[in-house]
C-alpha cells in the first residue's frame, strides 16, 4: 500500500538547548502544523570525540542539514511521538551512516 509522504520542511525557528540535547521546529509540508525535533547530545558525538558546551552547538549547526533530513525520514516513516516530536538519537545517526 502506497502512502502519501508528508516531508518536513525547515522553518525559521530558534534552536533551544534542552537538558540532554537541542530542539528546533520543522513544518509538515503543505500544512501549518509544526513538529518538534530533538537531537540528543549523543547523536552529535557519534563520529567525533566527546564535545561539551559551545562545541556541541557548533557540531549541531555543522550537521543540521543531515539531521533535518534524518528527522524528515523518521517522520515520513511514522516514527514520531503522538504529540509530534521526532527524537534523533545516536543509534539513528549510526543507522543513517551505515
Amino acid at each position: 500500500m502506497e502512502r502519501d509522504p508528508m516531508p518536513l520542511q525547515r522553518i525559521e525557528g530558534e534552536i533551544v538547548r534542552e537538558r540532554h540535547g537541542f530542539a528546533f521546529p520543522m513544518r509538515i509540508a503543505g500544512t501549518a502544523q509544526n513538529v518538534q525535533v530533538i537531537i540528543d547530545d549523543d547523536a552529535l558525538v557519534v563520529t567525533t570525540s566527546m564535545l561539551a558546551g559551545d562545541e556541541l552547538r557548533t557540531q549541531l549547526e555543522a550537521d543540521l542539514p543531515a539531521l533535518e533530513f534524518l528527522a524528515a525520514e523518521k517522520f515520513d516513516h511514522g516514527r514520531a511521538t503522538a504529540d509530534g516530536v521526532v527524537l534523533i538519537s545516536a543509534s539513528d545517526v549510526l543507522g543513517f551512516l551505515n
